[in-house]
């Protein structure tokens, strides 16, 4: 017979934490149809992956990697299929070396934050360099240093504070792109990682079930609040985030909106967009997670839209309706967000207009 566990045992403590993230599965306003039920559950258990690989896999400052957090896998935090997510962790007091070949995604972003959502307490943007400012050298290499003094050429500079450098590239075609790649470096680091140790194991499986019930909940709460407003509406988000709202990529814009529709029925988005670098439209499921990371049946960009004559676009969201230009598949779901993104422009955004239609009339 196995012998019972300590009240103290790290895996016994580790269950029970992840018990309590549970618990937004039930929470009243959690919408409660097969699928949302189905999705709840995978986002459960793919944030226990996220959350380990931030806590223990890739948490060495000392020997830090560049890993790729987002993959169709791993969604859950309002990503759009145009961007491809990297992310490394570090001590803001030292100094890092980040090289590589830029690649061909149109927009990069560098950012080093203080903090990551739901793993800390709170996130604050410390810097950021975007394509703009990033010089690149004729065979597409690059360097890139964070330290805490200047130096010349790319930089960011830190503060003690500092944990995290997160990497976005944003490319109107993933299938006809190649990104960058990154290789990081702290410098005087010396040797290699050392083994693993039983106190290091328990606090990130403890810092991993936090992550994963704190994340759910965030998230949740946030489309929640969208659930709770009007349907079918999309919002600007303002010029000032509330203190308490989550740090967001430089040079975007965003409006949100939770869209609802019945069967039989189709929602038709229009608006005029200005000539701008990037607009796009995704739609995301109640857990926050990309309908169409992978295949892009959900989403779409002033690259890959079709335009009206007079430069206005319309965007039909059904659940089949391929005959139709712009069609944004919901693959099923009855409820989620929509998410628009206004990116490297000063233009105001563009009005939005929302209808709700009969499939049988498209």
């Amino acid at each position: 017979m196995a012998k019972k566990a300590a009240a103290t045992d790290p895996w016994e403590n580790f269950c029970e934490q992840l018990k309590q993230a549970g618990r937004v599965i039930y929470d009243e306003t959690t919408p409660k149809n097969e699928l949302a039920l189905a999705e709840g559950y995978r986002k459960l258990v793919r944030f226990i992956r996220v959350g380990f690989e931030a806590s223990l896999e890739y948490a060495d400052t000392e020997h830090p990697q560049v890993y790729q957090s987002v993959t169709a896998q791993t969604l859950g935090e309002g990503e759009t299929s145009d961007a491809r997510y990297h992310q490394a962790f570090i001590d803001g007091s030292a100094t890092y070396r980040i090289s590589g070949n830029r690649g061909q995604a149109p927009f990069i972003e560098f950012t080093v934050y203080a903090g990551k959502i739901g793993l800390d307490e709170q996130s604050r943007q410390v810097g950021a360099l975007t394509e703009g400012d990033l010089a690149v050298a004729e065979d597409g290499s690059f360097e890139l240093i964070l330290s805490p003094e200047e130096r010349p050429g790319n930089w960011i500079k830190t503060d003690p504070e500092a944990t995290l450098l997160y990497i976005r590239q944003y490319a109107h075609d993933w299938s006809k792109t190649e990104g960058a790649n990154f290789e990081i470096e702290r410098e005087g680091a010396q040797g290699y990682r050392q083994p693993l140790t039983l106190p290091e194991m328990r606090g990130a499986l403890d810092r991993t079930a936090a992550f994963v019930e704190k994340s759910v909940g965030i998230w949740a709460t946030i489309v929640g609040s969208n659930a709770a407003g009007a349907s079918n509406v999309f919002r600007v988000f303002p010029e000032e985030k509330a203190a308490d709202s989550p740090e967001m990529p430089t040079g975007h814009r965003f409006a949100s909106g939770y869209f609802r529709i019945k069967p039989g029925k189709a929602l038709i988005v229009t608006f005029k967009p200005a000539e701008v670098p990037y607009w796009g439209l995704d739609l995301t499921s109640y857990w926050f997670e990309p309908l169409s990371y992978d295949d892009h049946r959900s989403h779409v960009n002033n690259r890959t839209a079709t335009y009206e004559a007079d430069g206005s676009v319309r965007v039909v969201i059904a659940d089949e309706c391929r005959e139709q230009p712009n069609w944004i598949d919901t693959k099923g779901h009855r409820e989620g967000m929509m998410l628009f993104r206004w990116s490297r422009t000063r233009e105001p955004f563009p009005e939005i207009a929302i209808q709700v239609v009969k499939l049988i009339d498209l």
